[in-house]
């Protein structure tokens, strides 16, 4: 447990590694930060910094335990002021006030996301604390099991509108943003009472070893580094994964590494690319069955659930690239966005979905599919039936949102 001083002198060194330790876990990825590190922004002596923490991880538990009691009680107090009779008035209101809160914490709710595939035990106080929360307020009516839906539809559409527009110099968390926010995860998507084809939440049969293609002839030496590179680090992470660890369990020397690589982090972006391609190519093998845009997306979650299903390690990946190769991230997400528009168009026109703002509404699209793969996949690895359940559930509120489910 940290040591928390009385002095006003040890209160303010305590605060300012907290502080600094923010800014360089935000800046650098928390693996790589040490506490040597630490000490030195904060101006202090290795010995001085374990007088207050024990490691960097107590340091990190201590900013997630203060960005969710900071969360809870900023909420709290905006919702217990609020004279709305309203049920639809007080979720708005809730939801404003989340995202506002989280972008006035944007620093910690980054270094919160870096600790989420990390240390999965320290990012569930915040998560129960919210789901417990909303649990109370807006969602006695609904089952455990739609509660549970409806909590990774609604955060999923949170978090990667925050950090898009929250970590982008050109957009900005307004109003007119908050209210697309709000629409979706209350009113849905669905303009009508579109019945979702049965076949949109089926797995289609695996492509084999050809699923993960590449989009260039490489050859046999080149394909091994990259599947070395993805095992690693998706499982050790790639700060602490080693060149000459990538060349060992590829079997190939080190200096043969280096001529396909001139570095690791050119192997993690050639990684990262190829993986989007692969993406693009198992999502539309699922999403071309269907002329309707709502099985069509449907059908797209099964996809991406599948492609992800056969390659995990990828999930930690991408996250950990956040921190670690922030453009390439920025880009990843980009290209997926930028693969939406046309289709979202032609759903607006045919009257297939309500009108949204097509790039907003393309990363709200994505931050569900996202914390349903890290529910599913990664946390509970569901079998294709539990899997099939849990789309369905989700695909409720995303047709009809949260008023559909309990008026």
């Amino acid at each position: 447990m940290p040591r928390v001083p009385t002095s006003e002198k040890g209160i303010n060194t305590y605060n300012r590694i907290i502080e600094k330790s923010v800014e360089l876990f935000r800046t650098n990825g928390y693996q790589e930060v040490s506490a040597a590190m630490i000490s030195k922004r904060c101006d202090i002596g290795n010995a001085s910094f374990y007088q207050y923490f024990d490691s960097k991880e107590e340091i990190l538990i201590q900013i997630v335990h203060d960005l969710t009691e900071w969360l809870k009680k900023n909420i709290h107090d905006i919702i217990a002021n609020t004279r709305s009779s309203s049920d639809e008035e007080r979720f708005r209101i809730f939801i404003k006030a989340f995202v506002e809160s989280i972008s006035e914490k944007i620093n910690e709710y980054s270094v919160f996301r870096n600790a989420e595939f990390l240390f999965p035990h320290i990012s569930m106080e915040f998560y129960d604390s919210l789901y417990n929360f909303m649990s109370e307020e807006f969602l006695e009516i609904l089952d455990s099991t739609s509660k549970r839906a409806f909590y990774l539809f609604m955060m999923g559409i949170v978090n990667f509108v925050v950090i898009e527009y929250a970590m982008s110099s050109e957009k900005k968390i307004d109003e007119k943003v908050i209210d697309a926010v709000f629409d979706l995860i209350y009113n849905g998507i669905d303009p009508d009472n579109h019945l979702i084809n049965q076949d949109a939440f089926e797995m289609l049969p695996e492509l084999g070893e050809d699923q993960f293609e590449f989009k260039s002839q490489w050859s046999v030496t080149h394909k091994k580094i990259l599947t070395a590179t993805e095992q690693l680090f998706g499982s050790k992470g790639y700060s602490k994964t080693k060149i000459s660890d990538i060349s060992n369990l590829a079997g190939v020397g080190l200096g043969t590494f280096y001529v396909h690589f001139d570095s690791k982090i050119e192997a993690l972006r050639e990684l990262v690319s190829s993986t989007l391609e692969a993406l693009k190519r198992s999502l539309r093998r699922y999403v071309w069955r269907f002329t309707d845009r709502r099985d069509a997306e449907i059908s797209g979650y099964m996809g991406f659930l599948d492609f992800f299903k056969h390659h995990k390690e990828m999930y930690s990946i991408i996250r950990e690239m956040e921190f670690v190769d922030s453009k390439t991230s920025i880009y990843y997400y980009a290209q997926i966005s930028k693969s939406y528009i046309k289709p979202l168009d032609r759903a607006f026109k045919n009257n297939e979905y309500r009108v949204f703002d097509p790039i907003l509404l393309s990363y709200m699209l994505m931050g569900i599919g996202h914390q349903i793969g890290l529910e599913s996949i990664i946390e509970k690895d569901m079998d294709i039936d539990e899997l099939k359940r849990y789309v369905k559930e989700i695909s409720k509120f995303l047709m009809h949102g949260l008023r559909g489910e309990i008026r």
